[in-house]
C-alpha cells in the first residue's frame, strides 16, 4: 500500500541547532566547491554525489538580485523522472525540503511552466514556479531504506529542476503521530512566539 500524505500545520519557535544530522545541497553548484552560508551558517555542498543526470545552470543575469543565496540549480531535460539519492537510516524520521528558483535560467521566461515533485514512488506536489519568486516544499517521513529518492517529473509542462535540497534528521519524540508508511507534507507555517520576523 502506497504511503498516505497527510497535510500538517506545523508551528515553530527558535530551537538551537547543530549540523551534525544536516545534508544541505546547492543543486547545480561546481563539483569542487562547497560554501557556508553567511546568513544562516549552514553549510552547502555541491549535488554531483546524490545525482547522475541533469544538467547545471544558473539563474539569468537580470534576476541575480532577486535570488542572492539560490543562483544555481540543476534542470532534467531528459527523462519523465529524475531522483536524487539522500542518505538516509531506516526507521529514522526526517524532514526533506527543496527550494526551487527558475529565475529564467534557459531564456525561454516561461508562465506555464509545470512539473511534479514525489517522494519514493510517491507524489508529494505540484510546482508552479515563475520568474520572479523561490518556492519551498517540505515533507517529513520516516525512512524506509539507506536512502530515500527526491523525484522530479516531467508532466508534459516544461522542464522540471532544483535549486537546493536540505535534509535534517528529527528527534523521535518529535511527530508522535508520524509514522511508517505515512508522509506529512508543510501546509502553513506561523511564527507562535518569536521576537524576530524569520528564524530558522
Amino acid at each position: 500500500m502506497a504511503p498516505a500524505f497527510l497535510v500538517l500545520l506545523l508551528l515553530f519557535a527558535p530551537v538551537a541547532v547543530s549540523q551534525q544530522d544536516f545534508l544541505s545541497i546547492d543543486c547545480g553548484l561546481d563539483t569542487n566547491y562547497s560554501y557556508t552560508d553567511t546568513i544562516t551558517g549552514i553549510d552547502y555542498v555541491p549535488d554531483g554525489s546524490y545525482v547522475d543526470a541533469g544538467e547545471n545552470h544558473r539563474v539569468a543575469a537580470e534576476y541575480e538580485w532577486y535570488f542572492a543565496r539560490h543562483q544555481t540549480l540543476r534542470s532534467f531535460p531528459s527523462g519523465e523522472r529524475n531522483c536524487y539519492a539522500l542518505p538516509t537510516v531506516a526507521g529514522t524520521k526526517y524532514l526533506v525540503r527543496a527550494i526551487l528558483a527558475y529565475g529564467n535560467y534557459d531564456g525561454k521566461n516561461s508562465s506555464s511552466l509545470e512539473f511534479d515533485l514525489h517522494l519514493g514512488a510517491n507524489y508529494w506536489t505540484t510546482v508552479y514556479p515563475d520568474a520572479t519568486s523561490s518556492y519551498v516544499f517540505e515533507a517529513i517521513f520516516v525512512a524506509w531504506a539507506g536512502w530515500a529518492p527526491v523525484c522530479l517529473v516531467n508532466t508534459g509542462r516544461g522542464t522540471p529542476f532544483v535549486s537546493v535540497l536540505e535534509l535534517r534528521k528529527l528527534g523521535y519524540g518529535l511527530y508522535p503521530q508520524l509514522a511508517p508508511q505515512l508522509i506529512l507534507s508543510l501546509y502553513r507555517r506561523r511564527n507562535m512566539g518569536g521576537n524576530v520576523s524569520a528564524i530558522r
